[in-house]
């Protein structure tokens, strides 16, 4: 269940990491090519664990440094506007990557941790 979980994974950062080439045009995001790298990154841990597992220790630092940009973006936000997909308003957008990057780095980390906990019997 792990490797489709892991298959998924890889499909949809891949997608996101697509959908970031549009940003130059159409958000004015400067930086979007971090954004593709950072996406990318995950697409290719995902692949990876598929068939071999990385050190918990990774996943859990992966998902801590998008939880942290996820709340500084989040301070960003502009509420008195639409939130998602607003040229203007791109920090909905990204807070809302990154969350999901968290989640999914520490969805593998507890279930990779927790996987090599019972198999060492520990």
């Amino acid at each position: 269940m792990m490797k489709v979980l892991c298959f998924i994974a890889t499909i949809v950062f891949t997608l996101f990491c697509y959908w970031q080439f549009n940003d130059l045009q159409q958000y004015g995001t400067q930086l979007w090519y971090l954004w593709v790298i950072g996406y990318g990154s995950v697409a290719l841990t995902s692949l990876y664990s598929a068939w071999r597992p990385l050190p918990t220790a990774l996943y859990l630092s992966g998902s801590a440094v998008a939880l942290t940009g996820a709340l500084m973006r989040f301070g960003d936000i502009q509420w008195d506007q639409t939130v998602f997909y607003n040229e203007t308003n791109p920090a909905g957008n990204e807070t809302g990557g990154l969350a999901i990057v968290a989640l999914w780095l520490l969805f593998l980390g507890w279930k990779i941790g927790r996987r090599n906990h019972v198999s060492t019997g520990k």
